[in-house]
């Protein structure tokens, strides 16, 4: 005997919630290594702790106040034996060059400590920032989400394959008070990824200027939210003669429906199209649309 199947708005609700994957200490409230000249916040990696040249590093890294909680972080570009090291951190790992243009972060996805596993699709990111550009200079957050075990920034043949998504965030105007930025992904394929790979830098690459400064706190990926609200009779409607249920989609490929009553149990499903017959009596009902990329959630009122 098979179980009825259930759709109840709590349910779906928490598991939204256990989909919606943050990265890692993305307020910097954790620290390794406190009061030394390695000390990053738990999960993340400077110049400091690159694969290479980490011992002669200067410090571009350092705790701060935070806009909430007790602490965000501030990077600053320095200057060592000539050569302009910019202030960045990575939730990846930092591979460090005497050449500046050699340099770039990448996932370590053999040391759990340099990497981020990660199958999420969010559609945002959203935090906040100070910062004191010297003239010209300007800052960053690039992320991208990737497949396999490979991913770097900046990218190369051998690992642009693998990209899922990515966003940019540029700073280039002064702002001495906490400034919000939100910024959306860019997807290039359905896929999940396997992980993600951030990089946040004071400075613009190769040519940052010594002295610029960056602050970050409460980093947040935003996804679209499970709501359940009334749909616009252009959105979807019933004939209330003879039965039907009518969707009103840009695009109807890969477009699922479920349609539960008030106890959550699921009633009838399927392919979304333009008109399906729908044959229960008149009453309140909800309705999940899914496609590749988003689930909504809403009230149905049935008149028959």
């Amino acid at each position: 005997m098979k179980n009825p199947l259930f759709f109840i708005p709590l349910i779906l609700f928490v598991h939204t919630l256990s989909a919606q994957q943050q990265m890692q200490n993305s307020g910097f409230e954790n620290w390794d290594d406190e009061g030394s000249a390695i000390a990053e916040p738990t999960n993340w990696s400077s110049i400091k702790t690159a694969d290479a040249l980490a011992a002669i590093a200067p410090e571009v890294l350092h705790r701060v106040a935070g806009r909430t909680g007790n602490y965000a972080i501030e990077l600053e570009v320095k200057t060592l034996i000539g050569i302009s090291a910019n202030g960045i951190i990575t939730n990846g790992r930092v591979h460090a060059d005497y050449t500046p243009s050699n340099g770039y972060v990448f996932t370590d996805a053999g040391n759990p400590k340099w990497h981020t596993e990660f199958s999420g699709r969010p559609d945002s990111l959203v935090g906040w920032y100070k910062y004191a550009p010297m003239s010209g200079d300007k800052g960053k957050i690039e992320i991208i989400l990737h497949s396999g075990t490979e991913g770097r920034l900046p990218r190369n043949n051998a690992t642009i394959n693998n990209e899922i998504a990515n966003l940019r965030v540029d700073f280039v105007t002064p702002q001495t008070e906490w400034t919000r930025f939100s910024k959306a992904f860019n997807y290039k394929s359905a896929m999940n990824p396997a992980y993600i790979l951030t990089t946040i830098a004071a400075g613009d690459s190769t040519i940052s200027k010594e002295g610029t400064k960056l602050i970050i706190d409460d980093l947040e990926l935003i996804y679209n939210s499970l709501e359940v609200d009334d749909f616009a009779a252009t959105e979807i409607a019933v004939n209330g003669s003879n039965g039907f249920l009518y969707f009103t989609l840009e695009n109807q490929e890969n477009v699922s429906y479920q349609v539960a009553d008030l106890s959550g149990k699921v009633i009838q499903s399927g392919k979304a199209k333009t008109k399906i017959p729908f044959n229960h009596d008149s009453g309140i009902y909800f309705i999940m649309i899914q496609n590749e990329r988003e689930i909504f959630t809403k009230k149905l009122y049935i008149l028959q």
